[in-house]
């Protein structure tokens, strides 16, 4: 499903079918499971498809900061395919990873996406929130590179979302801006960036993967460069850096000013296969996102 790159790096970490799979066999034990399983129809197969999604290493549970983060379900026929993490962008506009639109296109006809950008759709599966995906858009150049995909893409709900306010876009060249006035700091004084989703974490130490459900969380991760369209980070846990993995991808990364504004600087793609030191994070302050973000929210795009 995922391309890998040189050096065994990996997209950042769409959460596979197999890995899903073994999560619910595993939650399928727990009483709470069990009362899930009694569900019936589209409901039902939504709740199975987010089971694994337990977010972010090193995190702590994100208590509604990040209202406008949600999880993207992907399902064939009702039987959970795989997800990602996304961010409201617009009243109807969803921003997400270039390869997450990508893996859904390849599957054909007969593909269903919802999105909830609920705390927890996992632990009161009747009272979630679940919003239909009308359009899936994929960037127009992407081809996956690690130089630059662009790894970028929208979904386009069905309805306008009222009651929750979309993340704050990026003048272009903001990181650049940030490190020439010195913001992004150096040697072992460097800026912390705040990462969100519902993906894979771990527990630490030894590093050890698991994907029992869990609400979403954030974490912070620590600057490292801004190598070509990537902002890439430190989630070493042994520095006491969090960070992101499997499901994670199209998650926001945020900057957080002075006065505790937040603007949405980058979204999670790819990272070292077992989440425990980089992960590189594809930019949304340059022109190859931001163009293609504004031809769909200013309306040209339909």
């Amino acid at each position: 499903m995922l391309a890998t790159l040189p050096g065994g790096k990996f997209p950042q970490y769409f959460m596979e079918l197999k890995t899903i799979s073994a999560a619910f066999e595993e939650a399928k034990k727990e009483k709470k499971m069990k009362n899930l399983i009694r569900l019936s129809g589209l409901t039902a197969a939504l709740i199975l498809s987010v089971a694994p999604a337990r977010a972010i290493t090193g995190g702590v549970p994100d208590n509604y900061a990040h209202p406008n983060v949600g999880i993207m379900g992907v399902f064939i026929g009702g039987a959970p395919v795989g997800s990602c993490s996304c961010i409201l962008i617009g009243e109807d506009v969803v921003l997400t990873a270039g390869h997450c639109i990508e893996y859904v296109l390849s599957l054909g006809e007969g593909v269903t996406v919802m999105v909830s950008f609920d705390e927890d759709p996992i632990t009161d599966p009747g009272t979630s929130d679940w919003k239909s995906v009308d359009q899936l858009i994929l960037h127009p150049d992407y081809n996956w590179d690690p130089s630059n995909p662009p790894d970028v893409g929208l979904l386009i709900l069905e309805e306008i979302v009222t009651n929750i306010l979309p993340a704050a876009l990026p003048e272009e060249g903001f990181l650049d801006e940030l490190r020439a006035a010195g913001e992004l700091g150096r040697g072992s004084n460097r800026a912390k960036f705040i990462v969100v989703g519902y993906g894979a974490t771990l527990t630490w130490p030894p590093p050890v993967m698991d994907l029992f459900p869990h609400p979403r969380q954030n974490a912070q991760s620590e600057f490292r460069a801004l190598p070509n369209n990537w902002l890439r980070l430190s989630q070493n846990q042994a520095t006491e850096d969090g960070g992101t993995c499997g499901g994670d991808s199209g998650g926001p990364v945020f900057w957080i000013d002075p006065w505790g504004d937040e603007t949405l600087v980058a979204i999670t793609s790819w990272g070292d296969p077992k989440c425990i030191s980089t992960s590189f994070n594809y930019r949304v302050d340059i022109p190859e996102t931001l163009d293609f973000i504004d031809t769909y929210l200013d309306g040209s795009g339909f």
